[in-house]
């Protein structure tokens, strides 16, 4: 990770390493997927799959071309939907607008920006040729929240050979400590 100053905000940049493409997800079962989305086949961006790719995480991409607003979990086993696709969790892609939604999978809690998603979101992209490999663009999240968020990626390599992952973003310090130890440590205070 690196990091600048810039005024009162700092700007942080994490390389996610090369990603992992797991595979498509079939017909049968990106069809449940959308339905414990809240979603339909009309959503859908039809001629891009679903698909899991990794940097860290194992992200299931869903990529629609509307109804990101009516996006949401409903399915109760929806972890269990997940591991069916060799997913762990489930990002919302707005193809158009480049935004998405991702929640934790129990659907009650929507993230602002989830960073570890973003990079696998830039790897579908340009493997799918909807983004240049080599240039910066910007992934939204957060605004169904009320807390609007941009993060910048940038996919170096080749369509056949993504060699590294950058996901970053303006970030503003709010608070700072100090560790006295390591977990499981014993300090000595005298």
């Amino acid at each position: 990770m690196t990091t600048r100053q810039d005024g009162n905000h700092y700007h942080a940049l994490l390389d996610q390493g090369q990603p992992t493409f797991f595979g498509k997800v079939e017909q049968g079962l990106a069809g449940e997927l959308l339905a414990a989305l809240n979603l339909t086949p009309a959503n859908l961006a039809a001629e891009l799959p679903l698909e899991v790719i990794s940097t860290g995480l194992r992200y299931l991409i869903v990529p629609i071309r509307q109804g990101l607003a009516h996006a949401r979990i409903v399915h109760p086993a929806f972890e269990g939907l997940l591991a069916k696709a060799g997913a762990q969790f489930a990002y919302v892609l707005d193809v158009p607008t480049l935004e998405g939604r991702h929640w934790n999978n129990d659907g009650r809690l929507e993230d602002v920006a989830t960073g570890s998603a973003a990079g696998t979101v830039g790897a579908y992209l340009v493997k799918h040729g909807l983004v240049q490999s080599d240039q910066d663009f910007l992934l939204h999240q957060g605004r169904f929240t009320g807390r609007p968020s941009q993060m910048h990626i940038r996919i170096k390599g080749q369509l056949d050979a993504i060699q590294a992952v950058l996901v970053g973003g303006d970030v503003s310090l709010i608070a700072q400590g100090r560790l006295l130890s390591l977990p499981g440590e014993s300090v000595n205070r005298n």
